[in-house]
């Protein structure tokens, strides 16, 4: 099928700016920081280098991303495509309290 593209799902945390500018996790309305999956899709832009980068979804919010992993083909629209990977990095910190979120 000529139309087929490799497929990776992400896990990752939506993350905000503090007022020095540093990468924070960001809690939801009961200050729960919770894991969330993307995918990526045919007209994702970027590729995945390691955990900790940044992805930035179709509605514009930016994921730390903790963990990836292969998925089928035939599976990718049970989740939502990402938009483009991005070239900035959270720190080591940041990337361990992920981890520990998603190992929880």
């Amino acid at each position: 099928m000529k139309d087929k593209y490799e497929v990776n799902k992400y896990f990752g945390i939506p993350v905000t700016t503090n007022n020095s500018g540093d990468y924070v996790l960001k809690a939801d309305d009961h200050g729960d920081v919770k894991i969330h999956t993307w995918r990526t899709g045919k007209h994702t832009k970027g590729k995945f280098k390691q955990p900790g980068q940044m992805l930035l979804t179709e509605n514009n919010l930016m994921v730390m991303i903790v963990a990836s992993e292969k998925m089928v083909f035939k599976d990718r629209h049970s989740e939502v495509p990402l938009q483009r990977f991005t070239s900035e990095f959270a720190n080591e910190e940041l990337v361990q309290q992920g981890i520990k979120i998603l190992n929880s």
